[in-house]
Formats: structure tokens, sequence, C-alpha cells
């Protein structure tokens, strides 16, 4: 039925365009390409990484035989966005880079700072901070202000890790000056951000471990649950730092177990082991093994990228 109204659609274009009729007539499009693109955009919100992977790919196909600039950049954007999500940063770098030749070598000038965004987040998860710092500062340059949002919410993540308190402070003051009427994402950055800076800074750590639960609330309501573990982990890492050792101890379980559920194996191990404990109930735990379910893609730990 889609593929017959398309056919029909076609034809109209071709009888307006033959008999010279005076309105304008909308270029055509290429519906393959579309679909493809539409279909990857639906396997990722229901969490089919793999589905969602081979239609991205196709879309590319696509792209490059249509000699699409816009759609190249576009599928290697969200295919590298699926990679990262899939816990493959080393995949998502390779795509980065094929996508940003496959764009030069075409002489494309437009701004590629979603591809920094990526980049930074795969960096990030390989442990390479300084590189992943730069990739960020980078991104933040953007035009688009959600990639401009993301790129300071990875810059203040990366700064923590490395100990960079001046840089954090600048990723403070960026969040500070958020509306309240911002998105709820953004909000819910700003309050991990906020914590994360007290933290470092060792103020309250009871007020972070609020900001930060009130961020974990924030995710788990609109399905964020990659951020909402990392939350998690901040909060646990208040509970530690106001003495609440057993807090803190449940808390980065229950932040393991929801990484592992989503397929972020490298988090889940690590939290693991600042709970000091292996063992993480699980009622549905299959008889022959704990298998986790097909991870879901979202704004993740490393920067929170979204589909094009």
């Amino acid at each position: 039925m889609m593929r017959a109204t398309y056919l029909a659609s076609v034809a109209m274009v071709l009888v307006l365009a033959g008999c010279g009729g005076g309105g304008k007539v909308a270029a055509p499009t290429d519906g393959t390409l579309s679909q493809d693109m539409e279909t990857g955009r639906d396997a990722v919100d229901l969490g089919r990484l793999s589905v969602a992977e081979g239609q991205y790919r196709a879309a590319g196909v696509r792209a490059l035989a249509r000699d699409d600039v816009a759609a190249i950049g576009d599928a290697g954007y969200n295919l590298a966005v699926v990679q990262l999500d899939e816990n493959r940063p080393q995949d998502a770098l390779t795509t980065i880079a094929s996508t940003r030749a496959a764009l030069s070598v075409r002489g494309t000038q437009s701004d590629d700072t979603g591809l920094d965004l990526v980049q930074a987040g795969a960096l990030y998860r390989l442990d390479r901070f300084d590189e992943a710092a730069n990739s960020a500062t980078s991104a933040a340059r953007a035009s688009d202000p959600a990639i401009v949002e993301k790129a300071q919410l990875l810059s203040g993540i990366i700064a923590d890790a490395r100990g960079d308190r001046g840089t954090l402070d600048k990723v403070a003051a960026y969040f500070t000056q958020l509306p309240k009427t911002a998105a709820w994402s953004w909000l819910a950055d700003a309050q991990e951000i906020t914590a994360r800076r007290l933290l470092a800074d060792g103020g309250s750590a009871q007020t972070a471990y609020q900001d930060a639960m009130q961020a974990v609330a924030a995710r788990q309501t609109h399905v964020e649950y990659r951020d909402m573990a990392r939350g998690l982990s901040v909060a646990a890492r208040a509970a530690g730092q106001a003495g609440n050792a057993s807090q803190a101890a449940a808390l980065y379980l229950r932040a393991s177990q929801s990484a592992q559920k989503e397929g972020d194996t490298q988090n889940a191990d690590a939290w693991r082991k600042l709970a000091g404990t292996l063992n993480m109930p699980d009622p549905f735990a299959s008889p022959a093994n704990d298998s986790t379910t097909q991870p879901r893609a979202a704004a993740t730990a490393t920067g929170a990228v979204t589909q094009k």
C-alpha cells in the first residue's frame, strides 16, 4: 500500500510537470532512502540496535548512490551512534572517519560537529580522555543548541574523570545559565553536573546526592536508562563522600545492574567493583545464564547523542 501511494505521487508529479502547471511542484525524493532512515529510527526506539544498524547501512548505500552529501552525513552519524550504543566505540570511530572522508571527497564544507560529538563519546569510552576532551570542545562550537548542550555535558563528565576543575567549572557555569523552561533532559544534565562539581569541590555531599537523584528520577520517567544508571553512580559517589558506605554500595549495585541490562558492560563491571560485591539479586535471570537484554539506544554517558 505504501509503495502504491509512493508511485501514485510520483506519477502525479510527472503529470503536473508535463502539462506545464503554474504552481510550484516539490522535487521528488528518494523513497527508499527515506524509508531506510525512518525504519532505522523506529528500530532504535524499540531497542533493536542490530536492525537499526542494518537500516542505516542500507540508507548510507543509497545515499552514496544518490551522491547526496546531507544524507551521507546523516546516515554515517546515525550508524556511529548505534555502534556506540552497542558498546563498539572503535567501530564508531571507524565509521566517523569514513564518513568524514566521504564528505571531504565531495568538497563539502558542512558542519560536522555532530560527528565530533559522537567521536568524543567513543574516545571517552576508550579512556582516551585528552582526545575526547578536544572533540567535545569542537562539538560545543556547533550551531545546533542540542549538540552544544550534549557536548557541554560530555565535557563536564570528561573533566570530572580527568580532575580538570577549570573545565568542570566552565561547564557548570554554562548549565547555571539554562532557563528553567529548558527541556527536561537539559535540566537533568544540569543537576548531574551540579552534583559532580559539588563532589569535586568538596561541597555538600547531601546536596550532591539530592541533585543526582533528581536527575535519576527524571531520566527514569523518560526512559533514558543509560543516563539514569550514570546518575545512580554519581549518587553513590555522593553517599560515599557523606560516609554512608552501605548506601553507596547499594547505589553502585543498582547502577551496575541497570547498565548490564542495557548492554553497557563496561560501566556495569566498573560499578559492580565499586559496590564491592559480585552478588546482584536477579529474579528474572535465565536458569542457564543471565543473558542481558538487547541494549536500547539513548543519550548515553558518552554524550547522549540522538538520531538525525
